[in-house]
């Protein structure tokens, strides 16, 4: 039996971690029992899920896969990662936070004992791979993947100013500056619009309101707030460019996505990103926070049709790289390498 602890939060709205894609190919290819905790949405009650998990079926596990954040759900991993230790279950940290570099820095006996402890650590990206490579820490580089069935792709040989930003509103993605931008780019392009998906982390939402409203914008973004999947593959149809405005980010699900669908993209060159775009590539690549230049990228993408279609159909073929198909192959290795 393999128990999964982590935030499975996606019907609520957040990114869905490696394993809501992998779950049932490993309990179907595998024939493994998966035990996955937790979907709660409130954090004490998932505390409480996760240990209910945890408890009721340790002394049957055989491996542990423990979700490890940046932010402050950091202590939970801590927390499993003793009770694995602590009951002799071999567990393996699965690392998403981008800004782990920090976490480590400040937390260093913590941080050491998560992934000293591990019988192996997984990094979905090569950014996080060199940081425990750097804190001699043993690694796995195991990328975020995706099902490629579920996206359509889209020749775009006409690029209109239509822009789409999908993830959580929170200050660590930045989401003011697709408003900023959108404020360039109407100057040129008075039909210009700005879709914006997701749901709200830390008020970030209503900031993004207010400057919406402060230089009147309203009529020109569409805030959706959280849709399933579904919904906001059919909104991203409509768009031409993707905007990804980071300033911390590891290896986001959602540039993978629009890779598939052949959207192209302008993103800040943060954290892991620049291991999956490749600027003048497969994307155009700013600086962190740097309205001006990712405003004239776009500029550049909607005047030459032709160099923007080659961008997309680049990302739409490194794209296959990071699907189900060829991703689990690596699941499958550690998973029997560590269950035996």
């Amino acid at each position: 039996m393999i128990i999964y602890i982590g935030n499975i939060l996606s019907s609520k709205g957040l990114n869905p971690p490696p394993i809501e894609f992998l779950k049932y190919k490993i309990r179907n290819s595998l024939n493994v029992k998966l035990i996955i905790a937790s979907n709660k949405r409130n954090i004490l009650w998932r505390f409480i899920h996760m240990n209910y998990v945890f408890w009721f079926n340790a002394r049957k596990a055989s491996l542990v896969f423990i979700d490890v954040y940046s932010t402050k759900a950091f202590y939970y991993a801590f927390y499993f990662s003793f009770l694995s230790w602590l009951f002799s279950i071999k567990y393996i940290p699965v690392i998403h936070g981008g800004d782990i570099n920090q976490r480590i820095k400040k937390n260093k006996w913590m941080t050491k004992f998560v992934f000293t402890k591990a019988a192996n650590n997984i990094s979905p990206s090569k950014y996080m791979l060199n940081i425990f490579l750097k804190n001699d820490f043993q690694v796995e580089y195991i990328p975020n993947s995706i099902d490629s069935s579920l996206y359509h792709l889209k020749h775009r040989k006409i690029i209109g100013p239509h822009m789409l930003w999908v993830r959580s509103f929170h200050k660590i993605y930045n989401p003011q500056m697709a408003i900023f931008v959108l404020k360039k780019i109407i100057k040129m392009y008075n039909n210009a619009s700005l879709t914006m998906v997701g749901p709200d982390k830390d008020g970030s939402l209503k900031v993004c309101h207010q400057i919406s409203k402060k230089y009147n914008l309203d009529n020109k973004v569409n805030f959706t707030g959280y849709l399933s999947k579904e919904k906001w593959i059919q909104i991203a149809e409509r768009h031409d460019i993707f905007l990804n405005t980071s300033n911390i980010d590891n290896m986001p699900i959602s540039l993978l996505e629009v890779m598939a669908m052949g959207i192209p993209i302008v993103s800040t060159n943060v954290g892991g990103i620049p291991y999956i775009l490749n600027n003048e590539n497969n994307a155009l690549l700013v600086a962190a926070n740097d309205v001006e230049q990712m405003s004239y990228h776009i500029k550049t993408l909607i005047s030459n049709p032709s160099y923007a279609y080659k961008l997309s159909m680049n990302a739409f073929e490194d794209s296959k790289k990071y699907s189900i198909d060829a991703i689990f192959p690596k699941w499958e290795k550690i998973i029997n390498e560590y269950l035996k």
